[in-house]
């Protein structure tokens, strides 16, 4: 064995008998030291490959159909919480809004000043497109949320989060102590996401748990099937953050929000859980939650 040869392959001793290739011993050890930006940067490059393949799937239809003056995404739980909330005239952020579809529904229901905040340049993009077709006035700022600038701080009366954001996010902590900034005094968080719980399960797993729910590691995806073209594989690989329910209490509690509704619904609005969705026994697939500050 040559010396490249010896350092392509690693046997780890005492602790492991496997024997593993350097690049994967590289994800498995090095995956967890990154910053911020690290992180960020490949999941920007992510999402733009993402944003041609969505813009073929459903983004042309929509452009046809989002000038209708009734045109919304919101599902029941969202029209029946957002009218608990009176969206009228209020100024409301959407963090990691892709293609600001969602927001655009937020402003057509009567809201004031609506800014989109996402990483993608590509989703933006698409963002500003659709805003166009819709006739809609919203803002739509490509940036890191954590990397966001004080210029917004205490502008908002809500800020709004939906399915797959907490995911891209590797600091909770730091991402409430963000929220807290960009909320004026007795400003409102309305959450709509997927359940931490549905990381347990993988489609070839059923209803059979594969994953551990105390897992703090980042998690390295590359090569996977997109989530509306499951035909098509996105190749540029991205970071995945698994956050227990305690973890989003706990980051919000310790910034002073005061959670005031949760709960938890047996749909999936990931797109990703059809196979527990056909289920006679299904655990919960995602949770609204609104908290004020």
């Amino acid at each position: 064995m040559n010396t490249k040869q010896a350092f392509d392959l690693l046997i780890l001793p005492h602790t492991s008998n496997e024997i593993w290739t350097l690049a994967e011993f590289k994800l498995k050890y090095n995956s967890s030291m990154k910053s911020h930006a690290e992180y960020s940067s490949t999941n920007r490059i992510h999402w733009n490959e993402v944003a041609p393949v969505h813009q073929n799937n459903y983004v042309n239809d929509l452009l046809q159909s989002i000038s209708d003056p009734d045109f919304t995404t919101f599902d029941p739980i969202e029209q029946k919480l957002f009218k608990k909330l009176n969206l009228s005239e209020k100024a409301v952020a959407q963090i990691c809004c892709n293609n600001a579809r969602e927001l655009i529904s937020v402003k057509k229901a009567g809201a004031g000043r609506c800014v989109g905040f996402d990483i993608s340049d590509e989703f933006i993009k698409q963002g500003e497109m659709l805003k166009k077709a819709a006739a809609v006035e919203i803002e739509l700022v490509c940036t890191d949320i954590y990397e966001l600038s004080d210029v917004y701080d205490n502008q908002f009366d809500l800020i709004y989060i939906t399915v797959g954001v907490l995911g891209q996010l590797q600091d909770l902590k730091t991402f409430f102590a963000i929220l807290a900034r960009l909320l004026k005094s007795g400003g409102q968080i309305f959450m709509y996401e997927m359940h931490p719980v549905l990381e347990l399960f993988e489609e070839d797993s059923g209803g059979t748990i594969r994953n551990d729910y105390f897992n703090k590691k980042p998690c390295f995806e590359e090569e996977f099937s997109d989530y509306f073209e499951t035909e098509t594989v996105i190749k540029k690989p991205s970071y995945w953050f698994h956050h227990r329910l305690a973890d989003i209490f706990e980051s919000m509690i310790s910034h002073d929000f005061n959670i005031t509704h949760f709960d938890e619904y047996a749909h999936d609005i990931s797109n990703r859980a059809a196979f527990l969705s056909a289920q006679d026994n299904r655990p919960p697939m995602c949770f609204s939650l609104i908290a004020n500050t």
